[in-house]
């Protein structure tokens, strides 16, 4: 039970890899506190956690709102006592905010875009830090994507603010490492998606050298080990979860 006695906030939780991570730290023994915007499922996915035998909390908002953030922090440190683990998963594409090319763009729709993926994730860590700080010790991972290493055409404000996460992660993680808090960035590629065409898939799991799309799980347990002490000698790493594909298979 390597997170026993330990408290964990999970953001994009009532699905995915945030459902997928929350389930390892749960089965390891971490108390949840679960975000998402989708209040009834994020329901389910607590009750379903509970079966556990761990104290699980759901708060249920948009992490894009600063005020809802400070009243999910304190909230959720109020209930647990303490964060000790953040897992910053929450981002993707804001509802009916369609994604274009650069030149195409409605800047409006690209700032909403960058903003869900890279300052609600900052600006969950900014509210919880000063806690973990002050009892010296947190683990945090954010969750990038590989479109902020390779881009991605008709999602240039998605790639920017994955990108914009490794800088924010390499810099805070020099800040804190001496004062017990590691902060890490796992960089996903060819995890399951509802919204992905077949034709798309496939052409991703050719790329990957398994041949396959990654499993939720996979992607849990990687994300989990980063926030154990496990991991305690890694800091302001970028961890590629991705199947190999930054190393694409160059004979098909």
């Amino acid at each position: 039970m390597r997170f026993a006695g330990k408290a964990a906030l999970v953001t994009g939780a009532a699905r995915g890899i945030g459902m997928a991570t929350a389930e390892v730290l749960a089965k390891d023994g971490a108390g949840l506190a679960l975000n998402d915007m989708n209040e009834a499922a994020l329901a389910e996915t607590a009750e379903a956690l509970r079966r556990y035998g761990v104290t699980v909390t759901t708060h249920a908002g948009s992490v894009t709102d600063p005020a809802f953030i400070k009243e999910m922090v304190d909230d959720a440190t109020a209930q647990h006592g303490k964060i000790d683990l953040l897992a910053n998963n929450a981002g993707g594409g804001p509802p009916a905010t369609p994604w274009a090319e650069f030149a195409d763009s409605d800047i409006a729709h690209f700032r909403a875009i960058f903003e869900l993926n890279f300052f609600s994730q900052a600006m969950v860590l900014h509210a919880l830090l000063p806690g973990m700080l002050a009892r010296g010790y947190g683990k945090v991972v954010c969750v990038s994507s590989i479109s902020a290493v390779l881009g991605q055409e008709s999602g240039s404000a998605y790639a920017s603010g994955k990108m914009a996460l490794h800088a924010l992660v390499s810099s805070v993680s020099k800040e804190v490492a001496r004062r017990g808090v590691n902060i890490n960035a796992v960089i996903l590629g060819n995890p399951p998606h509802p919204s992905r065409t077949q034709g798309r898939q496939d052409y991703l799991d050719k790329l990957s050298h398994f041949n396959r799309v990654g499993r939720l799980e996979e992607f849990g347990k990687a994300i989990a080990f980063l926030l154990s002490d496990d991991a305690s000698y890694l800091s302001g790493a970028a961890v590629p979860i991705e199947g190999g594909l930054l190393t694409p298979r160059l004979n098909g």
